[in-house]
């Protein structure tokens, strides 16, 4: 299968054409099994003539595609969001064939009263604001596309569980700034190339020594507010699995008061949920891989990654983009249960 098919799956989802993207996914399962069979019946014919003079080699592991940029956002300058967004567009269209990306900007946790967020740097910045730092982003990516129509960026607006306004009233309001967007992106033609996502950092949030952790209530609450918008629309859930198991997936408890269905949930079971895991450490991808298998098991769905989520470039004593690739990718398809391939690969930077 090559890299531009799952692309094309993802953008007929985000602009609303066909099917949600459970069933994309799973048709495409459907489809790689049928490929698969007859591949299989093919390599047995090969093999009958070949195998008295080479001995058949193993299958390799998928190679990473390119890692995208995500932020972590410190400002409501629309100039710098229309430059990152001109430097994902430059990127994307300097391939051959060009690509697609998928990126995430976080805005921070959800103001108490709904009126914002409170970034990384302390600042607060206003629904609003949030919107226009998106709009340029999507502006500057398809200017800087150029001749390049094909590409697509997924763009994730980001916030987090850990501040105020965890609730079906705080989900509400994410979902109306996505919509706002693509509202806006729709009336300037964007569309044909951005497509909006909301995205939650979802997290067991703990203090130091693993307790005081917030509650998984709150944000499956969040959630149905922000499933209740009209428009469809989905959210990354780019989080890591705190305290998880590594080994089992029997629905085993993570950190306290969360277990490894709560994260299958937020992150894929949900209708609006998109699993985009943070890989810091090798740990991180088995605790991910164990929870997927939990879903195949006994929800009778494993999780669809797009790809890992690292942030080398913000720690350097955290996994690379290529490692955490590496290791998500081998925990996945250690288990048939779980196995798959994956199209993204992203890094979080400052803005």
């Amino acid at each position: 299968m090559t890299q531009r098919q799952p692309h094309s799956h993802w953008k007929s989802v985000l602009t609303g054409i066909t099917r949600s993207v459970h069933d994309l996914l799973s048709e495409r399962v459907i489809i790689s099994c049928a490929r698969a069979l007859a591949l299989v019946s093919m390599c047995a014919l090969v093999f009958s003539i070949t195998a008295l003079h080479a001995a058949p080699k193993a299958f390799a592991a998928q190679a990473k595609p390119p890692t995208d940029w995500s932020f972590y956002m410190t400002s409501a300058s629309t100039s710098t969001a229309y430059n990152l967004g001109c430097n994902q567009g430059h990127f994307d269209a300097g391939y051959n064939p060009v690509v697609s990306s998928e990126v995430v900007l976080d805005f921070g946790g959800q103001l108490g009263d709904g009126s914002g967020s409170l970034m990384i740097n302390g600042m607060q910045i206003s629904n609003a604001q949030i919107q226009a730092v998106a709009e340029a982003f999507s502006r500057g990516y398809w200017i800087c596309t150029g001749n390049d129509s094909t590409s697509t960026l997924y763009l994730g607006i980001g916030t987090n569980n850990s501040y105020y306004d965890v609730s079906y009233a705080g989900g509400q309001t994410w979902a109306n700034n996505v919509a706002g967007v693509q509202a806006y992106n729709k009336s300037m033609g964007y569309t044909a190339q951005v497509a909006m996502f909301g995205a939650n950092d979802i997290e067991t949030w703990c203090d130091k020594y693993g307790n005081n952790c917030v509650s998984p209530t709150p944000v499956k609450d969040w959630v149905s507010g922000f499933s209740s918008v009209p428009g469809g629309y989905k959210y990354f859930d780019y989080g890591s699995a705190d305290g998880c198991p590594t080994n089992s997936s029997n629905n085993g408890w993570c950190n306290p008061g969360w277990s490894q269905y709560d994260f299958w949930y937020l992150s894929w079971g949900a209708p609006a949920a998109l699993a985009v895991p943070e890989i810091y450490y090798s740990g991180n991808a088995q605790q991910w891989a164990m929870i997927s298998l939990y879903g195949w098991q006994y929800q009778r769905s494993l999780i669809y990654f797009p790809g890992p989520m690292d942030e080398y470039d913000l720690n350097n004593t955290t996994l690379t983009s290529s490692q955490a690739w590496n290791d998500l990718w081998t925990d996945l398809n250690n288990n048939s249960g779980t196995a798959e391939d994956m199209y993204f690969s992203f890094q979080l930077h400052n803005e």
